[in-house]
């Protein structure tokens, strides 16, 4: 049935950084891009990463029936630099009921940053309420170091120790989705896909189910060149309380141009009974 359907975006939205951008690149020039693919994707939960404060302030603007949830890496203190991996929630079908964000370091809970990681990494985590359903599931959503593998698997290592936490107090349906900066076969997703069995934690990689013609890679460069089979750094993961109707990686441009150098990875899913 349609109405008990819940469907989930990845989404890095391309900060204005690093080697220059064409004019059309500019964030500027792709804002409302980005926010038309949202708005017609008609999502209830979108994860971002790569939002900057005057990014975050654009998409509240362009898409004021979403909420938009999480605080920056760097808590505000270099408000120009203080990225986001923040999760959207759409207003008429859904509502926040937790909201925290915490460091991919060995010290979570303040402002931090893994050894040898270029920047402060964060996850975002967001109890959400689905009105439609009368059911509550845990979000998180994370932006993962670029250079350092270390820094990737002990960011997994976090993130799973936080579920376990969370479950000790309220065990809910999970997704994780984010911006991996990691291939398949790497450590951080193999142990992703391992879980903590002993703690009940089971998480499902989404684009493993797709057909291998239907694999394409999620980084593209503003090419919009997709190749099947091709390796992914974005993904989602889903714990065993969902079935997973649907998954695509959004491929589509809108008006002919791209709204970021990543397409946005997609999941339909439906909570089981």
């Amino acid at each position: 049935m349609e109405q008990d359907l819940i469907r989930v975006i990845s989404f890095n939205l391309k900060r204005d950084f690093g080697i220059p951008l064409r004019k059309n690149h500019l964030w500027g020039n792709r804002k409302e891009l980005a926010a038309r693919l949202i708005r017609e994707s008609d999502a209830t939960i979108i994860g971002v990463q790569e939002m900057l404060p005057q990014m975050r302030d654009d998409v509240g603007r362009l898409l004021q029936d979403y909420s938009i949830l999480g605080s920056g890496r760097f808590s505000g203190r270099r408000p120009k630099d203080d990225e986001h991996s923040d999760i959207l929630v759409k207003k008429e079908s859904a509502c926040a009921q937790m909201v925290k964000t915490f460091w991919l370091s060995k010290s979570p809970e303040r402002l931090s940053r893994a050894y040898y990681a270029a920047f402060p990494r964060i996850c975002t985590v967001a109890e959400v309420r689905l009105q439609h359903l009368g059911r509550t599931i845990r979000v998180f959503n994370t932006h993962m170091d670029h250079l350092c593998g270390f820094a990737r698997v002990l960011g997994v290592r976090v993130i799973l120790n936080y579920m376990e936490r969370f479950n000790q107090v309220q065990r809910l349906p999970t997704v994780l989705m984010g911006d991996f900066n990691a291939k398949p076969q790497s450590r951080p997703l193999q142990l992703l896909r391992q879980g903590l069995p002993d703690q009940g934690i089971h998480l499902t990689d989404v684009y493993s189910l797709l057909a291998p013609q239907y694999r394409y890679n999620t980084l593209h460069n503003f090419s919009g060149k997709f190749k099947p089979n091709a390796k992914p750094i974005d993904y989602i993961f889903v714990s065993d309380d969902f079935e997973v109707v649907d998954t695509k990686v959004v491929t589509t441009p809108v008006e002919g141009r791209y709204p970021s150098d990543h397409f946005p990875l997609e999941a339909v899913l439906r909570l089981k009974t």
